[in-house]
């Protein structure tokens, strides 16, 4: 039993005030509202007149008009232009720069070449 009495001292008596906590959320709930209309009011005040220009800055009436990129209504057939260069470049002979002896060959050319010098890429007679 005096284990109990002591438990009971313990524990703080429960001093909450109901009205206080109400009236607390009541002002925050209307501090809320008041900062909704004030904020609507000044949006109000501040923002065009229907029909008026947007506002902007000093130099809104220097701004460069800026034209949309052009899109292309079949890009399929400049894709397949590419591609047919492209491997058109990657089967042929030509030069790049003769003078210094520098020339493009076909891949499968270029491989036989390389297969043909062995894994290190060096001529097996000793020449680069």
């Amino acid at each position: 039993m005096a284990d109990r009495q002591q438990e009971q001292s313990m524990h703080q008596p429960s001093g909450m005030n109901v009205r206080s906590v109400l009236w607390g959320g009541a002002a925050i709930a209307i501090g809320v509202m008041l900062a909704a209309l004030v904020s609507y009011l000044l949006w109000n005040l501040w923002s065009a007149p229907s029909g008026a220009q947007l506002l902007g800055g000093p130099n809104t009436r220097l701004r460069p008009a800026v034209t949309p990129p052009v899109l292309e209504s079949a890009p399929q057939i400049d894709r397949t232009q590419y591609f047919a260069e492209k491997q058109k470049k990657i089967g042929s002979w030509e030069w790049i720069d003769r003078q210094k002896g520098i020339a493009r060959i076909p891949v499968e050319e270029a491989m036989r070449i390389m297969a043909a010098r062995g894994q290190d890429g060096r001529s097996q007679k000793g020449q680069p």
